[in-house]
């Protein structure tokens, strides 16, 4: 009996081919676990269709009835006597309802810890809401000068694996 070579040739190359796709899922594995970390200090993309920081919000309706939010005022930098900063954003339709939650942090400041966790603020958006906004009071003590950091996530609870993303934005003294 002589062995048919088609096949033998066949079964060899998708074993190769097996081989390289795993020895390149592990160099992906190896290369992308720091790219990991990395990508939750940039902001949010995916999910979100619009992310902007902002000094409030406009509040209109879209053809369908559904509430849409833009931006009011956006800005990367706000005063210290700002009452609030908005976080205002559109998301990607989807078929079930989503719990965002940001947590504010001082990223850097006078005096204070480095990433200190001021709180944690959330926003539950049913299946036909397409855009929100989270507020962001002044935290009890009063903003300090310096840079704060949003951790966004999505979920009922932050956990490592809730992270999307996270924006920058600083505090100034006020004039």
């Amino acid at each position: 009996m002589s062995p048919d070579w088609n096949v033998l040739v066949r079964h060899a190359a998708v074993g190769l081919c097996g081989v390289v796709l795993l020895a390149g899922g592990a160099a992906f594995a190896q290369s992308s676990a720091g790219a990991d970390v990395k990508a939750l200090d940039q902001p949010p993309s995916g999910f979100f269709t619009s992310l902007v920081l902002a000094h409030g919000y406009k509040e209109s309706k879209d053809a369908f009835q559904t509430d849409r939010y833009k931006p009011d005022r956006p800005a990367h930098a706000f005063t210290a006597d700002v009452e609030s900063v908005y976080l205002v954003f559109d998301v990607l339709p989807r078929e079930n309802p989503a719990d965002i939650i940001g947590q504010l942090f001082l990223a850097k400041g006078e005096g204070r810890p480095e990433d200190q966790l001021l709180y944690a603020v959330g926003v539950y958006l049913q299946t036909s809401q397409d855009s929100g906004f989270i507020e962001f009071q002044k935290p009890k003590a009063g903003w300090v000068p310096g840079e704060y950091k949003l951790k966004i996530h999505i979920g009922e609870k932050v956990t490592a694996a809730s992270q999307l993303g996270t924006l920058l934005f600083k505090i100034v003294p006020s004039k």
